[in-house]
């Protein structure tokens, strides 16, 4: 890379700051790619909720061969953008945090490309968090089959339970089942959740995502897994079937691993046993981040022709391991 990597990310998020397409488009190399849509439903409005008006860039610098950190700061905070850039310094990727820890992951949902905008707009209004559609053949789960197993499903605390019900049957939902204090879903494509009372913050969204629960056969060997690759020390619950593992900040859900009777696992990349969801995965330093995945139990899948390369955990649910933004 020939090229100053900082001053091109400046020039990018000058670029996006500006709403600014064809410069947007000068400095990346996402061809074909028309960012105008997402500079005004994605990028302005995280950085706005994040760092508010009146803002620029307060500090830039270099993470490592691939990656630019640039910090904009306003009247409501900072907004932590990591900017990736390929051989060419081209930028490739862009993510936008409130800091810049490690280990923050994404929810990819299974779901038919006709109906990714579908499911994108449900988990939008749901969560308004990391979730949304990966497109691609898909087998729905169906709910307490073993044959047609969940896998990994979402946990969300909602501030009222009854009219947060209306909400998502309103757009696409089914009830599952009703349980003493919280109550089963199926999204609009089948992939079940819970929600759960007890939201009391103001919030902008209907829910917040406060667990992943990941199935498996064994749970203790899962939570070491995760546990120590996305740094999740805390021990929340220990039961036999049932351990629920998190960050001591909580800024990330927290990760359920929980025991199911004749779990069938995932078989990446056979397509008639698609994995429900996966995680994407950022990290600053991604190589030493695989090399302790593969010390942790985990294993290297086959490529599938993306930019990030494709784990699976000791229970078969496979996971990318990215850049911050690729």
């Amino acid at each position: 890379m020939s090229q100053d990597l900082v001053e091109v990310a400046c020039r990018w998020v000058d670029a996006l700051e500006q709403g600014d397409v064809p410069a947007a488009n000068a400095v990346s190399g996402l061809g074909g790619w028309d960012p105008g849509p997402w500079i005004a439903e994605s990028w302005r409005p995280r950085v706005e909720e994040l760092a508010g008006s009146d803002r620029a860039v307060s500090s830039a610098r270099q993470v490592n061969d691939h990656m630019i950190r640039v910090v904009l700061e306003g009247n409501g905070g900072q907004a932590f953008v990591s900017v990736v850039l390929d051989e060419a310094a081209k930028v490739v990727g862009t993510s936008v945090d409130s800091d810049e820890q490690d280990g923050r992951f994404w929810v990819v949902v299974g779901c038919p490309e006709e109906r990714a905008d579908e499911l994108r707009a449900f988990y939008t209004m749901l969560t308004h968090g990391r979730i949304g559609p990966g497109e691609g053949r898909m087998h729905p789960p169906r709910w307490r089959d073993p044959a047609h197993p969940t896998q990994i499903h979402l946990d969300v605390l909602v501030a009222d339970l009854d009219a947060a019900e209306r909400s998502v049957l309103e757009h696409g939902a089914t009830q599952l089942e009703d349980f003493p204090g919280w109550r089963v879903y199926a999204d609009p494509v089948g992939h079940p959740f819970c929600l759960y009372p007890g939201l009391t913050e103001p919030t902008d969204r209907l829910g917040t995502l406060v667990r992943v629960v990941i199935d498996c056969a064994d749970p203790p060997p899962l939570a070491r897994f995760w546990g120590g690759l996305l740094d999740m020390p805390r021990i929340v619950e220990d039961s036999p079937d049932r351990i629920v593992i998190g960050r001591d900040d909580d800024r990330l859900p927290m990760i359920a691993l929980q025991r199911v009777p004749n779990y069938q696992p995932p078989r990446w990349p056979d397509s008639e046993y698609p994995p429900q969801m996966h995680f994407d995965i950022g990290f600053d330093d991604r190589t030493a981040k695989e090399r302790l995945a593969l010390e942790l139990g985990g294993t290297l899948l086959p490529p599938q022709g993306g930019s990030c390369p494709v784990y699976a955990d000791p229970a078969g649910h496979p996971f990318c391991l990215c850049y911050k933004g690729e």
